[in-house]
């Protein structure tokens, strides 16, 4: 079986500050996941400042929303806040659902609420989407119904990621919440991508800047 390449990525959001996406790029980055917002109309403040020098900087672009939704109607509202943040704007990967905070959620309220987001985002984006989760919740909350989806999985401090769940592999794994690279003060979230998170099976492997504009 072919072993798939790995890209080096982040993730960020306001939490990192001014970042030097140049110096990212040249630390070997080539892959950024930013926040794009949350709940029905928050935007991260630093979306645009992030988008724009990324771009600079030649680096292929993701986005995630952070989901706070309690019920199926709340979730396609803020899919559809989601897709008006990132409309116009040139992303290479999937757009995301991050969704870990449940409050008083039960197993099944979790699972109908991430379906009811991520079918009205792929909807109204006509791109695929895909799901960040801990491995823990991969495991655990979200049922085989969302493996039709591409995992994003986060898994810390092991050779490779717990895949005892319904995926049969992971798209993206976020190894570590203190990696450190050059550009940003502090720590940051750092990741492997493979194609499977890409909106189109194009490479992004190669250097160069193939753009898929996707409003």
């Amino acid at each position: 079986m072919r072993r798939e390449r790995r890209i080096e990525g982040i993730d960020v959001s306001h939490w990192e500050g001014d970042i030097n996406f140049q110096e990212v790029r040249r630390a070997g980055i080539r892959f950024v996941y930013m926040k794009a917002s949350e709940g029905v109309s928050y935007i991260d403040p630093d979306f645009e400042r992030n988008y724009r020098e990324a771009r600079k900087a030649r680096l292929k672009i993701g986005f995630y929303h952070y989901v706070t939704a309690g019920s199926e109607e709340e979730a396609r509202a803020q899919a559809r806040h989601f897709a008006d943040v990132i409309w116009g704007k040139v992303y290479h990967g999937c757009p995301v659902m991050d969704f870990e905070s449940f409050d008083n959620l039960s197993k099944d309220q979790i699972n109908e609420v991430s379906i009811a987001f991520l079918q009205e985002l792929r909807e109204v984006t006509g791109r695929r989407v895909a799901i960040y989760s801990d491995a823990n919740n991969a495991t655990n909350t979200f049922d085989a119904r969302l493996a039709v989806y591409p995992l994003w999985i986060a898994d810390y401090g092991v050779a490779r990621p717990d895949m005892r769940n319904h995926w049969r592999r992971w798209a993206g794994w976020q190894y570590t919440d203190a990696g450190r690279v050059e550009g940003i003060h502090g720590r940051v979230d750092r990741n492997y991508f493979t194609e499977e998170m890409l909106v189109s099976r194009k490479s992004v492997l190669s250097d160069e800047d193939e753009e898929e504009n996707c409003d």
